[in-house]
C-alpha cells in the first residue's frame, strides 16, 4: 500500500519537476531572443555610430591628403578597410535580426525596408568615397560626403540612428519582460512544487504518524523486556506485516525465554537440593562426630572406674597382713568382677570403632535392680577405702524392672564414684533403695546420700551438662571432666527413669533416682534402644 502511495507521489514529484524545468527552458529561451535581438539592434546602432565616425576621419584624411605633397596612403586604406568591415557587419546584423524578428506587422517590417534602404545608400557612399580616396581627387570629396543620389546623409544618418535607438529600446523592453515573465514562472513552478512537496510531506505525516508510532513503541516494549506486548496487525499495508513479523518475533522470544527460565528454575532447584541434601549430610557427619567424640569421652570415663577399682582392690589386698585363703579369693572374685566390667567398656569401644553406632546400646530385660546394684557397691567400696570413706547400704529393696544390668550397673558405679569422689575423708556415703508409689504406679527408688561439698544453687540445674563442673567441684577435684552424671542421666532415660539431685540438710547431696516396676501386664520381650 504504500510502496503504491510513494510510487506515485515520486511520479507526480517528477512530473512536476519536469514541467518546471520545461517552462524554466522556454521562459529562458524566449529570454535569450530578447536579448539577442536587442543586443543585435545595439550592435546595428553601435556599427552606424562607427562606420560615420570612420566617414568623417576618412574625410580629414583627404583634406589633409590635399596640402601634403606626399599624404599616408596606409591610413587611407586602413579607414577604407574599417568602413567596408562596418558594413559587412551592419549587412550581417540587419539580416539577423531580420531573421530572428517573429513580430510580422507594418510597422517591424518597415522598419526594416528602412534599414535595407540606408545600408543601400550607404554602400553607394562607401563606393564613391572609395573611388575618390583612391583617385585622389579632392575636388569631389565635399559633395560626395554630403549627399548620395540627392539624399542628404546627414538626415540618412540620423534617421538611422534613430530607427535602431528606437529598436533597441524597444527590444530591451522585450528582454526586460521576458526576464520578468522567467522570473514569474520560476518563481509560480517553485511554489507549486513547493506546495506539492508539502501536501506529499503533509499526507505521509499523517499516514505514517501512528504506524511508527506503533512500531516505535513496539521496540521500546521489547527493549524492556515486555515480550507480552503485540502490535497492531490490522494495518492494511507494509507496517501491518511487520507488525506480524515482530509479534511472531516476541512469541519466539518469549518462549526461548520461559524456556531457559524452566532450564534455570531447575538447575536452581536442583542446586538447591543438592544443596540440601549436602548440608544434611553435613550436619549427620558433624552429629556423629560429635557423637562419636561424645562416646569416647563418656567410654574413657567408664574405664577409669573399674580400673581404679581393680588397682584399689589389689593395693588393699596387698597392703595388710596375711590373709586367709577365702579373703583373697573374695577379693580376686571382685578383680575379675571390676575386669570383666571393664572388658564390656572395651568392647563398647571397639563395637563404636567398627561401626556407625553412635549411641548407647540397652537391652532391657525383666530384672530385680538391686543385683547390679550391689555389683557397683562392692566395686566402690574399694574406691572408698582407698579414700577412707564408708559406704553403707541400708534396705535395698528387691523389685522388677526393665532394664540392662550391666547399664545399670554403669549408672549405679557413676553415682557412687561421684558420692565418694566429692565426699570429705571419713565420710559415709548411705544407699537405700525403696519401692514408692508415684501417680498410682510403683517406682524403685534409689538415694544416694554423701557428707560432701553439696550443692550450690546455680550447680542444680546444669551439673547433667556435658563438661560442666561447678566452682567448688572443680577446686575438691581439679582432675574431673564433667561427664559422668551425663552419662547417668542418658542411661536413666533409656532405661524410662528420672534422675536428680538434691541438697540434704544434713550437709553433702543426695542422688535421687526412679525407675518404673515392671509388671505382670508389661511385655517380658527384650526391648532395645
Amino acid at each position: 500500500m504504500f510502496q503504491r502511495r510513494l510510487g506515485f507521489a515520486l511520479l507526480v514529484l517528477t512530473l512536476l519537476t519536469f514541467i518546471q524545468g520545461g517552462v524554466a527552458i522556454w521562459a529562458i529561451d524566449g529570454a535569450r531572443q530578447k536579448v539577442e535581438l536587442g543586443r543585435l539592434s545595439s550592435d546595428l546602432h553601435t556599427g552606424f555610430m562607427a562606420f560615420s565616425d570612420a566617414k568623417n576621419r576618412l574625410r580629414t584624411w583627404l583634406v589633409d591628403a590635399q596640402n601634403n605633397p606626399s599624404p599616408d596612403l596606409d591610413q587611407r586604406d586602413f579607414l577604407l578597410q574599417e568602413m567596408r568591415s562596418d558594413l559587412q557587419q551592419l549587412h550581417t546584423n540587419s539580416d539577423r535580426l531580420a531573421e530572428r524578428t517573429t513580430q510580422t506587422n507594418e510597422q517591424v517590417t518597415a522598419l526594416i525596408e528602412e534599414r535595407r534602404a540606408a545600408l543601400v545608400t550607404f554602400d553607394k557612399l562607401f563606393q564613391a568615397l572609395e573611388t575618390t580616396a583612391l583617385a585622389l581627387s579632392p575636388t569631389l570629396a565635399t559633395e560626395q560626403f554630403e549627399q548620395v543620389d540627392g539624399q542628404s546623409l546627414q538626415v540618412v544618418l540620423a534617421d538611422a540612428l534613430a530607427r535602431e535607438r528606437t529598436l533597441l529600446a524597444q527590444q530591451r523592453s522585450d528582454a526586460d519582460r521576458s526576464l520578468q515573465q522567467l522570473i514569474m514562472w520560476a518563481v509560480l513552478a517553485t511554489i507549486t512544487l513547493t506546495l506539492t512537496i508539502m501536501g506529499v510531506f503533509g499526507y505521509f505525516a499523517r499516514a505514517l504518524r501512528r504506524p511508527v508510532h506503533e512500531l516505535v513503541m513496539g521496540a521500546k516494549a521489547f527493549q524492556r523486556g515486555e515480550l507480552t506486548h503485540r502490535l497492531d496487525e490490522n494495518m492494511r499495508d507494509e507496517f501491518g506485516r511487520v507488525a506480524a513479523r515482530m509479534n511472531l518475533m516476541a512469541d519466539e522470544l518469549s518462549q526461548h525465554r520461559q524456556a531457559e527460565q524452566d532450564r534455570q528454575q531447575h538447575l536452581e532447584d536442583l542446586v538447591e537440593l543438592r544443596t540440601r541434601e549436602l548440608e544434611q549430610a553435613l550436619a549427620s557427619l558433624q552429629q556423629l562426630g560429635n557423637q562419636r567424640q561424645q562416646l569416647l569421652e563418656d567410654i574413657s570415663h567408664e574405664l577409669r572406674t573399674p580400673t581404679t577399682s581393680i588397682r584399689g582392690e589389689a593395693e588393699i589386698t596387698l597392703r595388710g597382713s596375711k590373709r586367709s585363703e577365702a579373703e583373697y579369693r573374695q577379693a580376686l572374685q571382685r578383680i575379675a568382677s571390676d575386669a570383666a566390667h571393664l572388658a564390656d567398656v572395651i568392647s563398647d569401644l571397639l563395637t563404636m570403632a567398627r561401626s556407625d553406632i553412635v549411641e548407647w546400646q540397652v537391652q532391657r530385660h525383666p530384672l530385680d535392680p538391686s543385683v547390679p546394684l550391689r555389683d557397683a557397691i562392692g566395686q566402690a567400696s574399694t574406691l572408698g577405702r582407698l579414700r577412707n570413706i564408708t559406704l553403707h547400704s541400708e534396705s535395698l529393696a528387691a523389685a522388677t524392672v526393665l532394664g540392662d544390668a550391666q547399664r545399670l550397673q554403669q549408672m549405679y558405679g557413676i553415682l557412687l564414684d561421684n558420692a565418694v569422689q566429692y565426699s570429705y575423708p571419713g565420710g559415709v556415703v548411705t544407699i537405700t533403695a525403696t519401692i514408692e508409689e508415684q501417680q498410682g504406679e510403683k517406682v524403685w527408688e534409689l538415694c544416694i546420700g554423701d557428707q560432701g561439698i553439696g550443692l550450690e544453687g546455680q550447680d542444680a540445674q546444669r551439673l547433667f551438662e556435658r563438661g560442666y563442673r561447678g566452682v567448688q567441684a572443680r577446686n575438691h577435684r581439679p582432675d574431673g571432666q564433667g561427664v559422668g552424671l551425663a552419662i547417668a542421666m542418658l542411661l536413666t532415660r533409656l532405661h524410662g527413669g528420672q534422675l536428680c539431685l538434691e541438697a540434704s540438710s544434713a550437709g553433702g547431696c543426695v542422688a535421687r533416682l526412679q525407675l518404673p516396676v515392671h509388671t505382670a501386664s508389661t511385655s517380658s520381650a527384650g526391648i532395645a534402644s
